[in-house]
């Protein structure tokens, strides 16, 4: 389907939790014509009903919203902007749904990647044989720091000042990221998805800190805050050594990381001596609270799409990655699950094919690039 009618100022959200929210009230307060679409039609449903968003925080007011359906190729149409703001392991399963009816024009915005989101996406618009080749775009975060108390209301406790974002591929950067910037100055171009992928800060952020406080989440008479009251110095110390396996893994493939403790003066501006007192001085954090159930995106999401990639790019870089991996392992014996079956891995990215020297010039060039190693490949072996 060809849509020639492409509307610079309508934009698209992809699922309603948390940031999904966050980003319907703040596009409509930019002036956007905001769609919306859910899987759960009883989100949608309690949005009719409150007649739009309405959000408290950083953003205070009542926001309609312009188009509301379930029916995801409507909510699409017409829009520069589609923004996907899922939990990362639905990224491949509405790629294959939008992948019908999307224009070459549009640009498919991952809220975030984590790691290897828009190779993940590019992927299966390919292989559900998409009629074009729509932009991909991989944000290393979500924007806000945001929560819903319920459907069609949003608290917007804290906007980043910085997000990288890159195009897969990186050549497609010039075309699309001024669209992305016109949304929020906040957004900014980076090299390649490689570094919006290595620096999925989240992957270390989330499921360590859960787990190793699990006896306080599985107690319904506790509540306490993720970062403040979850991250002590013996937890920031665990958390400096995955991350310093982040960073080295990213090293081999010609990427220079930044570390926690950067990321947290760069996005929040905030200092400490050490990364726990980092952590506690951002006020950001103050008021998350930590989950009040297992069954949550820091398990389920950072687990297959944060810390099984990074460590299946250590294996493949032969970077060590023993503290990545006793979280996994820790989470596969909790949980009765073998994450590493079900996350991203170098092989379900199709990057396998790809010559591991040669990496770095796949993410600036993509398809193009593959189909000449193929070709060079072909004349060789002749």
């Amino acid at each position: 389907m060809k849509n020639n009618k492409i509307q610079d100022d309508s934009i698209s959200i992809l699922g309603l939790g948390n940031g999904g929210h966050a980003f319907a009230a703040y596009a409509k307060s930019q002036g956007y014509k905001v769609k919306i679409w859910n899987r759960s039609r009883a989100v949608l449903e309690s949005i009719k009903e409150n007649k739009g968003i309405t959000s408290s925080g950083l953003l205070e007011g009542h926001y309609d919203v312009d188009f509301i359906s379930s029916s995801i190729h409507k909510v699409i149409k017409q829009s520069r902007l589609i923004m996907v703001v899922t939990t990362a392991n639905a990224h491949k399963d509405v790629a294959a749904r939008i992948t019908p009816y999307l224009d070459g024009n549009q640009i498919v915005v991952l809220n975030p990647g984590r790691t290897g989101g828009a190779i993940e996406v590019r992927n299966s618009i390919r292989n559900n044989n998409g009629p074009f080749k729509p932009h991909v775009v991989e944000a290393q975060s979500l924007l806000f720091v945001s929560r819903c108390s319920k459907p069609g209301q949003v608290t917007i406790s804290g906007i980043k000042r910085r997000v990288p974002i890159s195009a897969f591929p990186s050549c497609e950067n010039e075309e699309v990221v001024p669209f992305l910037k016109d949304l929020n100055g906040a957004f900014w171009e980076t090299e390649s998805v490689l570094n919006t992928s290595f620096d999925n800060i989240g992957a270390i952020f989330h499921p360590t800190p859960l787990l190793l406080n699990i006896a306080r989440c599985e107690d319904p008479k506790v509540n306490y805050r993720h970062y403040i009251d979850g991250v002590s110095p013996s937890v920031a110390s665990f958390l400096e050594k995955m991350d310093k396996e982040r960073v080295a893994v990213a090293d081999a493939f010609g990427v220079q990381a930044i570390t926690l403790q950067k990321w947290l003066n760069s996005v929040y501006g905030s200092s400490g001596g050490s990364l726990c007192e980092t952590i506690h001085n951002t006020k950001e954090y103050q008021n998350v609270m930590a989950p009040s159930t297992l069954n949550v995106r820091y398990i389920f999401e950072d687990i297959p799409t944060g810390l099984i990639p990074l460590s299946s790019f250590g294996e493949v870089a032969e970077v060590p990655t023993p503290f990545i991996d006793a979280i996994i392992n820790l989470a596969n014996c909790m949980f009765n699950k073998d994450y590493r079956s079900l996350g991203r891995t170098v092989e379900s990215l199709e990057l396998d094919k790809i010559p591991f020297y040669l990496l770095k010039e796949y993410m600036t060039l993509g398809d193009e690039f593959y189909i000449e190693i193929k070709k060079q490949e072909s004349v060789l072996e002749e």
